[in-house]
């Protein structure tokens, strides 16, 4: 059972969450071309007249399951991990043969170059996620073909979701970005914001620490079992999913200006109220031009819980255009402004 009845079934209700290299580093290359509901309380939600679409089910289709094989090749400019570095950076089990990286699937345009960024920052390892085949479709937790999202989409990328209708957008931004930390060892870093603006990290959930609603207050207690393994860190993120969300993930730092942009970064609407949907959609690349001009590459998780997935453009191709002063339309959600991006504090 939820630790906090109430506050699960809120959270339930309202979500649909360090820094790569901002834009100020050099060129690396160029390349031309181109609230969370269970099942239950699902049908609760109103969505509001900005979300363009909704994630429509069609049919029940089987996930196969194949070991990752070998690497596709690509430019060497683009610095992609090798075989045994990509099974560390992406260690869950996948469904493709054989890895692509999302940065060799979509070049840049011509006239534009991706920024620098290190290798092993959060950017690069947004920039190398690993991809299903062309041609993928988005399917929900339990195996549904989504039309809408489908349409949407311009790739799968190759992430589990899980067996509950728990890890949508901003529990899908979470887990990725809980998931570097994984991969860099990090494992202080990674806690996200809990009711009351909290922090509660898998440094605390891995040594047995639960949370504890007291009153209006929450309260830590070693109730748990102390346990570092995978499994356990899992739990611990599905765990955050179904606690948190975009209301409490919109206090997270703002974005200042163009300059400090950076992958990793997400826009965020928050749930305005316990009966309507918020949503979030996270940069995973960024590219420039020789006279400033920035697009961005985004991908998002969805309602009902599903393939996590970059986003088309609704003007053309893949690529969206971004300042200061822009909106941001995407197939299914619109009005993201300058405002509504947010990046991680940890």
């Amino acid at each position: 059972m939820p630790l906090f009845p109430f506050l699960l079934l809120f959270q339930l209700m309202t979500s649909c969450s360090s820094r790569g290299n901002s834009l100020n580093e050099t060129d690396e290359h160029s390349t031309a071309g181109t609230a969370k509901h269970s099942p239950a309380l699902r049908g609760m939600g109103t969505p509001p007249a900005r979300i363009r679409g909704t994630a429509s089910i069609v049919n029940r289709n089987m996930k196969g399951t194949h070991p990752v094989a070998r690497v596709l090749t690509a430019p060497q400019s683009l610095h992609i991990p090798s075989q045994s570095t990509q099974k560390a950076m992406y260690p869950w089990k996948r469904r493709a043969s054989r890895y692509e990286s999302l940065a060799s699937r979509f070049p840049a345009p011509a006239g534009f170059h991706r920024v620098k960024i290190k290798t092993g920052t959060y950017a690069y390892y947004l920039r190398h996620l690993p991809l299903l085949p062309q041609g993928s479709k988005v399917k929900s937790y339990d195996g549904l073909l989504l039309v809408d999202s489908t349409k949407a989409a311009a790739a799968v990328i190759d992430l589990d979701v899980g067996k509950r209708d728990l890890q949508q957008c901003m529990d899908t931004i979470m887990r990725i970005r809980g998931e570097y930390h994984w991969w860099r060892k990090s494992s202080t870093r990674v806690k996200f914001r809990y009711g009351g603006g909290k922090y509660f990290g898998w440094a605390q959930w891995k040594n047995g620490i639960r949370p504890r609603q007291h009153g209006r207050s929450v309260v830590y207690e070693p109730r748990g079992t102390v346990d570092s393994s995978r499994k356990n860190f899992i739990r611990y993120l599905t765990f955050m999913f179904a606690m948190t969300g975009t209301i409490n993930n919109n206090r997270e730092p703002t974005v200042k200006k163009l300059a400090d942009l950076s992958a990793g970064d997400f826009f965020i609407h928050p749930a305005p109220s316990a009966r309507v949907l918020g949503h979030a959609i996270i940069i995973v690349d960024i590219i420039k031009n020789a006279t400033g001009r920035v697009k961005i590459l985004m991908a998002q998780g969805y309602t009902p819980a599903q393939d996590f997935h970059v986003i088309k453009n609704p003007s053309g191709g893949i690529w969206y255009d971004i300042n200061e002063t822009a909106t941001i339309n995407t197939p299914l959600w619109s009005g993201f402004l300058w405002k509504n991006l947010r990046r991680f504090r940890y």
